[in-house]
Order: structure tokens, then sequence, then C-alpha cells
């Protein structure tokens, strides 16, 4: 299943003035530091971000962790990322345009992969989180923000929006479904917007799921 057209089209036309809206800036920081807070990467590891944008979460972590393949189905918003590794001499970035469903993919395991508000853009939830397992190294670690499920509020006229966020406790037992384990759910940020539905000031919880893929199991010799 690839991604709908019309929503790459969308970030296609967001990418140039994607980094303008401060609070798209506090998000992206708010995220990355909680999961700099809950995973505490090191510098040995490989991580992948899914669908990273301009890179503002994925620049944020790349200090941390010795690479990091940035991944997005947008050429244009990768574009930019590539324009801000060059300009700072970034080495440990990788950019690459792959939509992880539709079995595009690499022979790369993993040993941290996040993900910021991109979520909620794919229809078919387990089959993502069955990618995630199999690319991560036995022992992975998974750090996924998106919104608390809202009512619709907190978009408008965007395509490709499949779910109006999540409720925590059942993204979790997803998760524990296609094999993790370790699970937790904090809030990293809340977005206060207007809501598109009742056109009033209201409050958008962001959260961040954390687990593990399990060690590789030990055979026991009789």
């Amino acid at each position: 299943m690839t991604q709908p057209q019309s929503m790459t089209n969308h970030f296609d036309q967001a990418a140039a003035t994607w980094e303008e809206k401060p609070a798209r800036l506090a998000l992206a920081r708010a995220v990355a530091e909680k999961i700099i807070e809950q995973i505490e990467p090191q510098k040995k590891m490989a991580a992948l971000e899914f669908g990273c944008g301009t890179g503002l979460v994925t620049l944020a972590i790349a200090p941390h962790v010795r690479k990091i393949v940035a991944v997005d189905t947008s050429a244009s918003m990768l574009a930019v990322l590539e324009r801000k590794i060059r300009e700072n001499s970034i080495s440990n970035v990788i950019p690459r345009q792959i939509d992880l469903m539709n079995n595009e993919s690499s022979e790369d395991r993993f040993d941290l992969i996040f993900s910021s508000m991109a979520i909620h853009h794919i229809n078919d939830i387990p089959r993502l989180l069955t990618v995630f397992h199999a690319l991560l190294n036995p022992g992975g670690r998974i750090a996924l923000a998106d919104l608390d499920a809202e009512d619709g509020g907190f978009h408008k006229d965007v395509p490709g929006v499949f779910h109006f966020g999540f409720d925590r406790d059942d993204f979790a037992r997803q998760l524990e479904a296609v094999g993790f384990e370790g699970l937790s759910g904090t809030t990293a940020h809340v977005i206060r917007r207007e809501s598109a539905v009742t056109g009033k000031p209201a409050e958008f919880p962001v959260f961040l799921m954390t687990g593990r893929k399990p060690e590789k199991q030990t055979k026991i010799s009789k």
C-alpha cells in the first residue's frame, strides 16, 4: 500500500515553508528531548526516522547516535533536509526517499526507530508496526510520537489523515501484538491551536510511546 499521492503532493508543496511556524519547531524540539530522555541513545546506535520531513527531529537526535537513516516519501521535504546536511557538514544522517508501506526498504537493521506525527497518516497500523519490528535488531528500541485520540479538530483540509490520533492503551496493544515489549507512554508535548471542529482554542496532547524488540531467544541445550 503506497502513500496517497495527494498526501505526498501536500507535503511537497509545504516543504519550503515548513519550518516557518514556531509551534512546529517547538513540537519537534519537545519530541526530540523526550526521545533522548526516555531512550538515552548511545553513540553506537544506528537509527531510522520514519516520516522525517525536513529533519527537525532527526538533526536533534543525530549528535547522540552513530547514524540516522531519515526516511520520507516527499522528495521536497528530503531536499530541505539534504540542504541542511550540506550547510552544516553533517556526516551521519542519510536521507532516503522510501515508502516502507510499499515494501521499499533496505538491508539495514537498526537499534532505534523513531517517528513524530507521521503515523496518523498510515492506514494499516499493524502492517507498519510489523515493518518496524522486522527492521530492528534484537533489543532494538522504538520511540513513536503522535496525537492522543481527538475529534478531528487538529486537522483541517489535510489529505491522507487516516486516524484522529490514537488511544494510548490501544496503540500499546497493537505494538504488543506484533512482538514489542516494555511499552510505556508519556506526554511529550501539548499543541495549543484553534479546533477545526469547534473554532475555539483547544489543546491537543502528543504522546511518546517507547518499547523494545525482545532480545534473541537462546536455545537451552538438553
